[in-house]
Protein backbone atom coordinates (compact mmCIF):
# COMPACT_ATOMS: atom_id res chain seq x y z
CA UNK A 1 0.00 0.00 0.00
CA UNK A 2 1.22 3.69 -0.99
CA UNK A 3 2.28 6.33 1.73
CA UNK A 4 -1.09 7.81 0.27
CA UNK A 5 -3.39 5.31 0.67
CA UNK A 6 -2.46 4.68 3.89
CA UNK A 7 -2.83 8.02 5.00
CA UNK A 8 -5.86 8.14 3.34
CA UNK A 9 -6.91 4.79 5.07
CA UNK A 10 -5.93 6.64 8.59
CA UNK A 11 -7.89 9.80 8.16
CA UNK A 12 -11.22 7.43 6.77
CA UNK A 13 -10.74 5.19 10.54
CA UNK A 14 -10.36 8.83 12.17
CA UNK A 15 -13.37 10.30 10.55
CA UNK A 16 -15.91 7.27 11.46
CA UNK A 17 -15.06 6.94 14.72
CA UNK A 18 -14.99 10.97 15.87
CA UNK A 19 -18.66 11.58 17.00
CA UNK A 20 -18.10 15.40 15.57
CA UNK A 21 -17.80 13.85 12.03
CA UNK A 22 -19.81 10.91 12.06
CA UNK A 23 -21.91 10.41 8.98
CA UNK A 24 -25.27 10.82 10.73
CA UNK A 25 -28.28 9.85 9.25
CA UNK A 26 -31.19 11.12 12.07
CA UNK A 27 -34.08 8.36 11.06
CA UNK A 28 -32.77 4.82 10.34
CA UNK A 29 -35.51 4.61 7.71
CA UNK A 30 -33.67 7.20 5.54
CA UNK A 31 -31.09 4.74 4.06
CA UNK A 32 -33.72 3.30 1.56
CA UNK A 33 -33.85 6.48 0.28
CA UNK A 34 -29.75 7.02 -0.09
CA UNK A 35 -27.46 5.28 -2.57
CA UNK A 36 -27.04 4.66 -6.51
CA UNK A 37 -29.25 2.96 -9.00
CA UNK A 38 -27.04 2.17 -11.43
CA UNK A 39 -29.06 2.87 -15.05
CA UNK A 40 -25.77 1.47 -17.55
CA UNK A 41 -26.24 2.61 -21.23
CA UNK A 42 -28.49 5.95 -20.52
CA UNK A 43 -27.99 8.82 -22.13
CA UNK A 44 -27.72 11.94 -19.63
CA UNK A 45 -30.60 14.50 -21.44
CA UNK A 46 -27.89 17.16 -22.72
CA UNK A 47 -30.43 20.05 -22.52
CA UNK A 48 -29.66 20.44 -18.34
CA UNK A 49 -28.58 24.08 -17.83
CA UNK A 50 -25.55 24.30 -15.21
CA UNK A 51 -23.51 26.97 -14.23
CA UNK A 52 -19.95 27.07 -14.75
CA UNK A 53 -17.63 29.25 -12.32
CA UNK A 54 -17.58 32.32 -14.39
CA UNK A 55 -21.49 32.14 -13.74
CA UNK A 56 -21.64 31.26 -17.54
CA UNK A 57 -24.89 29.25 -18.67
CA UNK A 58 -23.88 25.92 -20.16
CA UNK A 59 -25.86 22.80 -21.51
CA UNK A 60 -24.48 19.54 -20.20
CA UNK A 61 -23.34 18.45 -23.99
CA UNK A 62 -21.39 21.23 -24.85
CA UNK A 63 -19.57 20.44 -21.38
CA UNK A 64 -18.82 16.73 -22.55
CA UNK A 65 -15.54 15.84 -24.61
CA UNK A 66 -16.43 14.89 -28.18
CA UNK A 67 -13.72 12.83 -28.68
CA UNK A 68 -13.25 11.38 -24.99
CA UNK A 69 -14.41 10.33 -21.92
CA UNK A 70 -15.88 12.04 -19.52
CA UNK A 71 -16.03 11.46 -15.65
CA UNK A 72 -19.08 13.59 -13.68
CA UNK A 73 -18.10 13.54 -9.84
CA UNK A 74 -20.96 14.89 -7.98
CA UNK A 75 -20.72 16.48 -4.38
CA UNK A 76 -21.58 19.19 -2.77
CA UNK A 77 -19.04 22.29 -2.07
CA UNK A 78 -20.08 22.76 1.92
CA UNK A 79 -19.79 19.54 2.32
CA UNK A 80 -17.12 18.99 5.11
CA UNK A 81 -16.65 15.50 5.06
CA UNK A 82 -17.34 12.69 1.92
CA UNK A 83 -17.10 14.65 -0.64
CA UNK A 84 -14.11 15.82 0.29
CA UNK A 85 -12.41 12.95 0.61
CA UNK A 86 -13.92 11.45 -2.91
CA UNK A 87 -12.55 14.57 -4.63
CA UNK A 88 -9.30 13.86 -3.35
CA UNK A 89 -9.59 10.20 -4.18
CA UNK A 90 -10.26 11.29 -8.11
CA UNK A 91 -7.47 13.66 -7.90
CA UNK A 92 -5.15 11.27 -6.14
CA UNK A 93 -6.40 8.73 -9.42
CA UNK A 94 -5.84 11.28 -11.59
CA UNK A 95 -2.48 11.38 -10.89
CA UNK A 96 -1.58 8.23 -10.64
CA UNK A 97 -2.93 7.06 -14.42
CA UNK A 98 0.09 7.90 -15.75
CA UNK A 99 -0.62 6.04 -19.29
CA UNK A 100 -3.76 8.94 -19.64
CA UNK A 101 -3.60 12.47 -19.24
CA UNK A 102 -6.62 14.87 -18.23
CA UNK A 103 -7.29 16.95 -21.35
CA UNK A 104 -5.84 14.75 -23.92
CA UNK A 105 -7.65 11.47 -22.89
CA UNK A 106 -10.41 12.43 -20.58
CA UNK A 107 -12.43 15.15 -18.83
CA UNK A 108 -13.82 15.59 -15.62
CA UNK A 109 -16.64 17.19 -14.88
CA UNK A 110 -17.33 18.38 -10.75
CA UNK A 111 -21.11 19.19 -10.14
CA UNK A 112 -22.40 20.34 -6.83
CA UNK A 113 -25.84 18.69 -6.24
CA UNK A 114 -26.83 21.39 -3.70
CA UNK A 115 -29.13 24.07 -5.27
CA UNK A 116 -28.01 26.50 -2.49
CA UNK A 117 -24.32 26.42 -3.67
CA UNK A 118 -23.21 29.19 -5.78
CA UNK A 119 -20.73 29.88 -8.60
CA UNK A 120 -18.49 31.64 -5.89
CA UNK A 121 -18.28 28.60 -3.76
CA UNK A 122 -17.48 26.21 -6.82
CA UNK A 123 -14.62 28.64 -7.42
CA UNK A 124 -12.80 28.42 -4.24
CA UNK A 125 -12.64 24.69 -4.86
CA UNK A 126 -11.19 24.49 -8.00
CA UNK A 127 -8.02 26.19 -7.58
CA UNK A 128 -6.61 23.15 -4.75
CA UNK A 129 -6.84 20.55 -7.99
CA UNK A 130 -5.93 22.47 -10.90
CA UNK A 131 -2.84 23.67 -8.83
CA UNK A 132 -1.91 20.03 -8.10
CA UNK A 133 -2.34 19.11 -11.76
CA UNK A 134 -0.11 21.61 -13.26
CA UNK A 135 1.09 19.23 -16.08
CA UNK A 136 -2.77 18.85 -17.46
CA UNK A 137 -3.01 21.75 -20.22
CA UNK A 138 -6.47 23.90 -20.45
CA UNK A 139 -7.51 22.70 -16.83
CA UNK A 140 -10.33 25.13 -16.17
CA UNK A 141 -11.80 23.83 -19.52
CA UNK A 142 -11.31 19.69 -18.47
CA UNK A 143 -12.12 19.53 -15.06
CA UNK A 144 -15.03 22.84 -14.51
CA UNK A 145 -16.29 23.05 -11.14
CA UNK A 146 -20.17 23.76 -11.82
CA UNK A 147 -23.77 24.24 -9.88
CA UNK A 148 -27.24 23.98 -11.66
CA UNK A 149 -30.81 25.04 -10.11
CA UNK A 150 -33.03 22.62 -8.28
CA UNK A 151 -34.58 21.43 -12.06
CA UNK A 152 -31.59 21.28 -13.69
CA UNK A 153 -29.78 19.57 -10.46
CA UNK A 154 -32.97 16.86 -9.87
CA UNK A 155 -32.68 15.99 -13.57
CA UNK A 156 -28.89 14.82 -13.39
CA UNK A 157 -28.71 13.60 -10.62
CA UNK A 158 -32.43 10.98 -11.37
CA UNK A 159 -30.51 10.65 -14.66
CA UNK A 160 -27.69 8.66 -12.89
CA UNK A 161 -29.86 7.04 -10.00
CA UNK A 162 -27.65 9.25 -7.68
CA UNK A 163 -30.08 8.96 -4.71
CA UNK A 164 -29.28 11.54 -1.75
CA UNK A 165 -31.34 13.12 1.27
CA UNK A 166 -31.15 16.42 3.33
CA UNK A 167 -30.51 15.48 6.57
CA UNK A 168 -30.57 18.55 8.77
CA UNK A 169 -27.77 21.25 7.57
CA UNK A 170 -26.02 18.56 5.38
CA UNK A 171 -27.19 16.01 3.04
CA UNK A 172 -26.73 12.12 3.25
CA UNK A 173 -25.57 10.58 0.04
CA UNK A 174 -23.27 7.57 -1.21
CA UNK A 175 -20.65 8.72 -3.02
CA UNK A 176 -18.95 6.97 -6.90
CA UNK A 177 -17.59 8.07 -10.16
CA UNK A 178 -19.92 8.04 -13.16
CA UNK A 179 -18.37 7.30 -16.46
CA UNK A 180 -19.62 9.18 -19.42
CA UNK A 181 -19.02 7.82 -23.45
CA UNK A 182 -18.40 10.88 -25.84
CA UNK A 183 -22.01 10.97 -26.21
CA UNK A 184 -23.62 11.04 -23.20
CA UNK A 185 -24.47 7.99 -22.10
CA UNK A 186 -23.48 5.94 -18.53
CA UNK A 187 -20.67 3.50 -19.54
CA UNK A 188 -19.83 2.54 -15.82
CA UNK A 189 -19.67 3.35 -12.34
CA UNK A 190 -16.53 3.64 -9.81
CA UNK A 191 -18.30 3.28 -6.41
CA UNK A 192 -16.31 5.06 -3.22
CA UNK A 193 -13.69 7.47 -2.93
CA UNK A 194 -11.01 5.87 -3.78
CA UNK A 195 -9.97 4.33 -6.92
CA UNK A 196 -7.44 1.60 -7.96
CA UNK A 197 -5.62 3.37 -11.13
CA UNK A 198 -5.87 0.16 -13.01
CA UNK A 199 -9.87 0.50 -13.01
CA UNK A 200 -9.93 3.59 -13.46
CA UNK A 201 -7.83 3.62 -16.69
CA UNK A 202 -9.81 0.20 -18.02
CA UNK A 203 -13.19 2.24 -17.14
CA UNK A 204 -12.32 5.11 -19.47
CA UNK A 205 -10.80 2.94 -21.94
CA UNK A 206 -14.12 1.01 -21.98
CA UNK A 207 -16.07 3.95 -22.32
CA UNK A 208 -14.22 5.01 -25.22
CA UNK A 209 -13.70 1.16 -26.89
CA UNK A 210 -9.81 1.64 -26.52
CA UNK A 211 -9.85 4.54 -28.49
CA UNK A 212 -7.57 6.63 -26.22
CA UNK A 213 -3.65 6.82 -24.95
CA UNK A 214 -0.74 5.96 -27.07
CA UNK A 215 -1.25 2.21 -28.06
CA UNK A 216 -4.80 0.95 -29.52
CA UNK A 217 -3.42 -2.00 -30.10
CA UNK A 218 -2.06 -2.48 -25.98
CA UNK A 219 -6.09 -0.77 -24.81
CA UNK A 220 -7.82 -3.59 -27.16
CA UNK A 221 -5.50 -6.39 -25.03
CA UNK A 222 -6.40 -5.01 -21.84
CA UNK A 223 -10.16 -4.87 -22.83
CA UNK A 224 -9.64 -8.44 -23.71
CA UNK A 225 -8.50 -9.60 -20.79
CA UNK A 226 -10.34 -7.63 -18.17
CA UNK A 227 -13.79 -7.56 -17.52
CA UNK A 228 -16.11 -5.93 -14.86
CA UNK A 229 -16.98 -7.89 -11.92
CA UNK A 230 -19.97 -6.73 -10.79
CA UNK A 231 -20.32 -8.29 -7.61
CA UNK A 232 -16.82 -6.95 -6.52
CA UNK A 233 -17.35 -3.77 -8.60
CA UNK A 234 -13.73 -3.88 -9.81
CA UNK A 235 -12.27 -5.26 -13.04
CA UNK A 236 -10.46 -9.04 -13.15
CA UNK A 237 -9.02 -10.82 -15.26
CA UNK A 238 -10.96 -12.98 -17.90
CA UNK A 239 -10.02 -16.51 -17.66
CA UNK A 240 -12.00 -17.69 -20.44
CA UNK A 241 -10.14 -15.43 -22.51
CA UNK A 242 -7.02 -15.67 -21.18
CA UNK A 243 -7.27 -19.39 -22.19
CA UNK A 244 -8.38 -18.69 -25.86
CA UNK A 245 -5.17 -15.94 -26.30
CA UNK A 246 -3.19 -18.51 -25.14
CA UNK A 247 -4.60 -21.29 -27.14
CA UNK A 248 -4.33 -19.27 -30.53
CA UNK A 249 -0.69 -18.01 -29.31
CA UNK A 250 0.09 -21.66 -29.06
CA UNK A 251 -1.49 -22.51 -32.43
CA UNK A 252 0.31 -20.05 -34.41
CA UNK A 253 3.24 -21.10 -32.49
CA UNK A 254 3.22 -25.00 -33.81
CA UNK A 255 1.67 -23.58 -37.04
CA UNK A 256 5.04 -21.62 -37.57
CA UNK A 257 7.47 -24.64 -36.40
CA UNK A 258 5.60 -26.95 -38.71
CA UNK A 259 6.10 -24.44 -41.58
CA UNK A 260 9.44 -24.28 -40.75
CA UNK A 261 10.26 -27.97 -40.67
CA UNK A 262 8.78 -28.59 -43.62
CA UNK A 263 10.51 -26.14 -45.78
CA UNK A 264 13.74 -27.29 -44.37
CA UNK A 265 12.92 -30.66 -45.35
CA UNK A 266 11.60 -29.47 -48.74
CA UNK A 267 15.21 -27.90 -49.53
CA UNK A 268 17.33 -30.68 -48.51
CA UNK A 269 18.96 -33.02 -51.29
CA UNK A 270 17.36 -36.49 -51.30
Amino acid sequence: MSKAKLISAILLMLLFFSSEYVFAITDARDVKDIGIDEKLGDLIPGEIILLNENNESVAFKDLLSKDTPTILNLVYYSCPKLCNFATDGLFQVVEETDTLRLGEDFKILTVSFDPEDTTQLAATKAPKYRKGLERAEGTQNNWPFLIGDKENIEQLTESVGFRYKVDGDEFAHASALIVLTPEGKISRYLHGIQHEPTDFRLALLEASKGEIGTSKLINSVLLFCYGFDPVGKKYALQALNIVKAGGLVTLLSLCVGLTYFWRREKKEPE
